[in-house]
């Protein structure tokens, strides 16, 4: 009777670890991308300041976005902090390549002392998914 109860163990771990084995063959040939195929976002600056600004005077820049990765890099969405803030940028950075976000505020009249915009980013980079775009200025008189 012990002799069959081991047995029904042994062939119940060899079942076990034989689906265990076919489910992680499976994951691997299903296509699914290895860390190395992921896209990298690679960037000199996350912020940028304009110093002394007459007021009035439009402010616009472009953060360059470079993909070191292997895999495409998709800026899936750039969502200024206020509405005073446009955006425009390339959607999709090729492997090796660069391209970039624009950040505008063009209506800066009654702008007045240090101002600060900033600009939420989401990408389809795994370590670096969300991240926050900053512009600076100081509105003078003058």
């Amino acid at each position: 009777m012990k002799l069959k109860a081991t047995i029904s163990v042994l062939i119940l771990m060899a079942a076990v670890l034989a689906i265990a084995a076919i489910t992680k063959s499976s994951a691997k040939s299903s296509g699914k991308s290895s860390e190395a195929d992921q896209p990298k976002l690679v960037m000199d600056s996350f912020e940028h300041s304009f110093g002394a600004v007459k007021a009035g005077t439009p402010l616009n820049f472009t953060f360059k976005v470079k993909n070191d990765g292997k895999a495409a890099l998709e800026i899936k969405s750039v969502s200024p902090s206020c509405g005073c803030t446009t955006t425009n940028f390339d959607k999709v950075i090729t492997a090796g390549k660069t391209g970039g976000i624009t950040l505008a505020i063009e209506h800066t009249e009654n702008y007045k002392g240090e101002i600060i915009k900033t600009a939420e980013v989401t990408t389809n980079d795994p370590d670096r998914s969300k991240f926050t775009l900053t512009l600076r200025a100081n509105f003078t008189d003058k």
